[in-house]
């Protein structure tokens, strides 16, 4: 039997994904809309609110400046949080890829091309031309004022990539799919929403833009006259000498700190900063809502579905896979008829669909065994082969050395100049060879001897016995440990220190981002399927390979619950407490094997020795899952 050919997950994600991100924007063009309307000069109530006119000229303009942060966005977008043992290794594994110049270089943009529309909508009593008219009789000059707002405006480009960088805004948080229905479809509604997600968000981003636009208004202008001022100014009137003809002025002593200047300057941050959050909160919102079109799976629009949905699984990028993750574990809860199929799919060229599923979900869940083994016995790469070195000869300086046998008596000398050498020779060995007095040697031994005896008294006698202990140097080494442990407590020695929550999620969620969504989602999917299975199995598949399954989960379980107990403390986590050991996600990941494993056997038990499972093997299932401690 032969299956029609169906679209590829990636057809039918690309459109979906497509369709959100046109939902942000529309949102998003409507703050542009009203930030529009903020920034306008003056003009009549009408025309400062109208749409058709300078308003939707302005706003298309804003547009393009949001837009960047969505372009950003979609290029080094992820699922799952970053996962590494320390905040500096974060910091100096993304100090070196792509993302941190890529993020600087969209900020920026966003930044210039929103103060150029600011400058240009502002009125001119705000005087941020770029020409400083002045008096009748005064020359032009360049204008600083409008160098400094564009300069706050680059310095807000550059904080808001380091917040971006260190929250890592590019992860997209997936909500985790609850085997329970929800009480209520409003309160179900309420959270598919993407609106009602940043609506309840606002409290903590309103909190972020304005302290971020606080501290800019206040350290912007020590900033700007330590550091940038004249780099500024210099580039600044490049360009204008381009455009006008302008003397080759100074700066003044004093930068254009008006009480007008730096109100505007937090006015005009606090609207960008609040456009630049909302884009990231509406993409993440919009996102991260469930796989589904018109209330139904994706690949229930494909000619194959179970084939789509099985390419999806064994794709490459990491969004596809956990799209189609969490589309599976949907299907498996909600859509009964998709589950029956997926037990009477077994003609495909590949294997059956549960075969392939299984493989493909056991394989997330073994990978945890895996990454903790290679963690407690890394393996040594094997050193390269030495290669041999070749050395080159130098060139001869001397005579080549005499070949014949040194160690016989030379002939007599025969001539008067060789008598003459031998006995010059005889008289220089006599004096070369002869025994040397040892007194200087005996001397310069007894002053250090000496020396030390005359050090040691006067330790002893002007030296407390603290510190003469100190001064050793075992002292200089525990106050040296003492100084760093110190460092280490304080704000500055947090980002040094390694916490055994962030060890032991980098070991059993994967790097470099968590794999928690993707583990979890193939949990549930093979414990409903099992349990499923009973009723809607009717070629017995799944029965056969239920065994594997219970050994795969009792091995993973105790693999997860060994490591987290006995994984040692890392010196640099001082404020560590045994409550500590309770990681959150871990125990996600271990309570839904533990209820899967109850699931099977409960399904399962009456059946285990025809099945293949040994009394011992399900007493310590029994054991695992925790079912003898609940009775």
């Amino acid at each position: 039997m032969s299956t029609p050919r169906g679209s590829s997950y990636k057809q039918l994600l690309t459109p979906a994904l497509h369709r959100r991100f046109t939902g942000a924007a529309i949102v998003i063009l409507i703050l542009c809309y009203i930030e529009a309307v903020l920034i306008g000069g003056k003009s009549s109530f009408f025309w400062s609110w109208f749409p058709i006119g300078p308003t939707g000229i302005r706003t298309l303009l804003l547009f393009i400046s949001a837009l960047s942060v969505f372009v950003l966005r979609v290029a080094q977008l992820h699922i799952g949080a970053r996962t590494t043992a320390s905040p500096v290794e974060a910091f100096i594994k993304s100090l070196f890829r792509l993302n941190t110049p890529q993020t600087l270089a969209w900020y920026f943009f966003s930044a210039w091309w929103f103060s150029e529309i600011y400058v240009w909508s502002a009125p001119a009593s705000a005087n941020l031309g770029w020409i400083s008219e002045g008096k009748a009789w005064e020359r032009k000059r360049l204008n600083e004022r409008p160098i400094y707002l564009r300069s706050v405006f680059f310095m807000l480009a550059v904080l808001q990539s380091g917040v971006h960088l260190y929250f890592d805004y590019d992860g997209i948080t997936v909500p985790r799919t609850n085997s329970k229905p929800e009480s209520s479809p409003e309160q179900s509604q309420k959270k598919k929403d993407p609106i009602a997600k940043v609506r309840a968000s606002l409290p903590s981003l309103a909190q972020n833009i304005g302290l971020r636009s606080v501290c800019m208004s206040i350290f912007g202008p020590i900033i700007y006259a330590l550091f940038i001022r004249r780099t500024a100014w210099s580039c600044s009137l490049y360009f204008a000498t381009l455009l006008w003809e302008l003397p080759a002025s100074q700066l003044s002593y004093i930068p254009p700190y008006h009480i007008s200047l730096i109100i505007r300057s937090l006015t005009s941050g606090l609207l960008l900063v609040t456009l630049w959050e909302l884009a990231n909160a509406l993409f993440g919102a919009y996102v991260a809502q469930e796989p589904l079109k018109k209330e139904q799976p994706f690949t229930s629009h494909s000619k194959d579905p179970n084939g789509s949905l099985l390419d999806g699984l064994k794709g490459k990028k990491e969004v596809m896979r956990t799209f189609a993750l969490w589309e599976l574990v949907i299907i498996c809860q909600r859509y009964d008829a998709r589950r029956k199929a997926m037990f009477s799919d077994i003609d495909r060229p590949t294997g059956s669909m549960w075969s392939q599923v299984m493989t493909l979900c056991l394989g997330n869940v073994l990978s945890i065994s895996n990454r903790i083994r290679a963690f407690q016995n890394p393996t040594t790469s094997a050193a390269p082969p030495q290669q041999p070195v070749t050395i080159e000869t130098l060139p001869h300086l001397a005579a080549p050395l005499r070949q014949e046998n040194i160690f016989t008596n030379p002939p007599p000398p025969s001539t008067r100049r060789e008598k003459i050498e031998s006995s010059v020779g005889t008289i220089a060995k006599s004096y070369g060879q002869s025994p040397q007095p040892a007194k200087p040697l005996k001397f310069l031994e007894n002053q250090r001897v000496e020396g030390q005896k005359y050090i040691g008294v006067a330790r002893q006698k002007l030296l407390t016995q603290g510190q003469r202990e100190t001064l050793s140097s075992s002292g200089l080494l525990g106050h040296f440990n003492d100084y760093l442990m110190r460092f280490l407590r304080t704000p500055a020695g947090y980002p040094f220190r390694k916490p055994f929550r962030r060890r032991v999620c980098t070991v059993v969620l994967g790097t470099p981002h968590s794999e928690l969504n993707s583990i979890v989602d193939s949990i549930k999917t093979l414990n409903i399927l099992a349990v499923a299975s009973l009723k809607e199995d009717s070629y017995g598949k799944v029965a056969k390979d239920l065994p594997l399954l219970i050994r795969a989960y009792v091995s993973t379980t105790s693999s997860i619950e060994g490591f987290v107990s006995s994984l040692p403390v890392h010196w640099t986590d001082v404020d560590f407490s045994e409550a500590e050991r309770k990681v959150e996600e871990v125990d996600l990941i271990v309570s839904s094997l533990k209820a899967g494993l109850r699931d099977m056997i409960e399904a399962f038990g009456m059946y285990a020795t025809e099945l293949g499972l040994g009394e011992g093997e399900i007493r310590t299932a029994r054991q695992v899952a925790e079912m003898d401690h609940g009775a």
